[in-house]
């Protein structure tokens, strides 16, 4: 899936270009527009975030038009890893990729659980 990235003023540091804090909240947006478009307004399974990593590539300046892809790496039994690549539209160019590792989770019993399999099989389409 991809999805484009509107920046704002204050994702910007001094020097003009995104301050590396703010690809975690990029992430964080795709990984939420994903979730909608596997689950909808579902709110009967919940998952936690486990683990987030970033890689920093090249600059964005300020003005660039960024877009991010989001995929699923790969689905455990209670968890999934979805990758991530930041780019500037223009031309492609790599700017950022990471992933982050998502966790089933039931907040009733505080425990991980293992994935429903509805949702395992629409992981696979990301």
């Amino acid at each position: 899936m991809r999805f484009d990235l509107e920046t704002r003023y204050n994702d910007y540091d001094t020097a003009g270009h995104v301050n590396n804090a703010v690809f975690l909240t990029y992430f964080e947006v795709a990984r939420t527009k994903a979730w909608a478009a596997l689950w909808g307004a579902r709110h009967d399974v919940d998952y936690v975030l486990a683990e987030a990593s970033v890689r920093y590539v090249s600059r964005a300046r300020l003005g660039d038009p960024l877009a991010i892809d989001i995929r699923t790496a790969e689905v455990r039994d209670k968890a999934w890893v979805w990758s991530y690549r930041v780019l500037d539209s223009r031309d492609g160019r790599l700017v950022a990729d990471g992933r982050t590792v998502q966790v089933m989770f039931d907040f009733g019993a505080g425990s991980a659980v293992p994935i429903p399999a509805e949702l395992r099989s629409r992981l696979a389409d990301i």
